[in-house]
């Protein structure tokens, strides 16, 4: 049966972005085109629907299923989205009044052709009976966990045997937490302070970040930043404080010749030229076609003319010798699931160890393509040593033998170097200091 449309746009795109996502599918770009045909009110409201149900999921499951005779799960896609979406209006967000929740959720039901019954009956009993909740005890941490912050068993438990009980909940509330606009001034352009001025003219409230020295976190706005006259003038680039201060651990100069292996959208890229001065050449290698059209067009904006992107593997790319490398390798991401919630859904235990064949590949051969004495930052936006440490230490002994680690901590400004570990390794949390995840180490080839 074809969904019957709806003047409720916001529940209702909802609704279709969380079935979908159960397909595997990633939520930002789904997001991203259907806020472009709301207004802002509705937008607002959509982000906060679809992102509050991924981040709660668990929760919401484990509350309904007090209340239904059979597992949620086990009911068709549409109708136990439309009972999460009514659940977490009801026990999260306190300007929607229940009834609206509710009366909402049964006409998304109907509209649908679903089960409104169903859906009454249950969201209705949860409102009787909510203040009689009673979650998973400390007996069982995993289960507790898992249910209050909404996180798949496994990684709670991989989480608590790495960093024990307490941070490990602190690093599963942080994910919780919506994830900061960051955004970082492009110095070909401008001065933090004179972007800072533009945004407050056009009405956006920005604090300093506290690490990266290029950063402004964005505290509000009204208007999209695609349509900020500074963004249209190329002087900014969104991306995360940790991610701005990995391309610092490489430290080019001006004139290099720089290799950015798996490039787009181009974040750090565009970053290396600002910090060469744009004078040089950054090789943007990517290998999905498709984004390069992201790197040429981020690199348009901001006007970084040095930044040449190139489709290609690489784990097998062997197109010149280079000043300096950057790898940003495929990883799990699980450094960066408090910005992309959907993917703790789509992510399983095998995700953490299946990357680490790919990531030894292409530090192998991309040491392979640069010049001794030169240094080699490796980096991901995961937190697992599988992905992390242990590719380094494969590598150290085994085709990077000639390379050391280098301590970066004078390369990076006062407020970051204590992100840098005994053993040079640069690491980030979301609940300490704040940021994504990343890892990152540089290394020196010797002769």
């Amino acid at each position: 049966m074809n969904p019957v449309p709806l003047k409720d746009n916001a529940r209702e795109t909802a609704l279709t972005i969380l079935c979908r996502a159960e397909d595997g599918i990633f939520v930002d770009t789904m997001l991203a085109e259907a806020r472009q045909r709301l207004d802002s009110r509705d937008s607002g409201f959509l982000l906060e629907l679809v992102y509050g149900v991924l981040r709660n999921r668990a929760r919401l499951d484990w509350v309904l299923n007090r209340f239904s005779a059979k597992p949620v799960a086990t009911t068709d896609v549409r109708t136990r989205n439309i009972l999460r979406l009514g659940a977490y209006q009801m026990l999260f967000l306190d300007r929607v009044p229940v009834s609206a929740a509710v009366n909402t959720a049964v006409e998304l039901a109907k509209a649908q052709g679903g089960k409104h019954g169903y859906v009454n009956g249950l969201l209705r009993g949860l409102d009787r009976k909510r203040d009689s909740l009673a979650y998973p005890g400390p007996e069982d941490q995993v289960a507790r966990l898992s249910t209050l912050f909404s996180h798949p068993a496994w990684l709670v438990r991989r989480w608590i045997a790495r960093f024990g009980p307490e941070t490990a909940e602190t690093l599963l509330l942080a994910n919780n937490r919506p994830a900061p606009l960051t955004i970082r001034t492009n110095t070909l352009k401008t001065t933090r302070p004179a972007l800072r001025a533009a945004l407050e003219a056009e009405g956006v409230q920005v604090a300093e970040t506290h690490c990266s020295p290029a950063g402004l976190d964005i505290l509000s706005s009204s208007l999209w930043l695609r349509t900020l006259q500074a963004y249209r003038d190329g002087w900014f680039m969104v991306q995360d404080q940790a991610a701005q201060l990995v391309s610092l651990l490489l430290a080019p100069q001006p004139g290099d010749k720089v290799l950015d292996a798996c490039a787009a959208p181009g974040g750090k890229a565009t970053h290396l030229a600002e910090l060469m001065g744009n004078q040089g050449t950054v090789a943007a290698l990517e290998l999905d076609a498709s984004r390069i059209t992201r790197i040429r067009e981020n690199s348009r904006r901001l006007g970084s003319t040095i930044v040449s992107p190139a489709q290609g593997d690489a784990s097998t790319y062997r197109e010149g010798v280079f000043d300096g490398i950057l790898i940003d390798a495929p990883c799990s991401g699980l450094g960066v699931l408090r910005r992309r919630p959907d993917g703790r859904w789509i992510k399983t235990e095998q995700t953490v160890s299946q990357h680490a064949p790919l990531q030894r590949r292409i530090i192998e051969n991309c040491a392979s393509l640069l010049k001794p004495g030169k240094p080699l930052v490796y980096a991901t936006c995961t937190t697992e040593p599988e992905e992390n440490d242990e590719v380094i230490a494969w590598f150290l002994k085994g085709p990077g033998s000639s390379f050391r680690i280098e301590n970066p901590r004078t390369l990076l400004p006062e407020t970051a170097a204590k992100l840098v570990d005994d053993e040079g390794f640069f690491r980030t949390f979301p609940q300490d200091p704040g940021m994504d995840g990343f890892f990152g180490v540089r290394m020196i080839k010797g002769a």
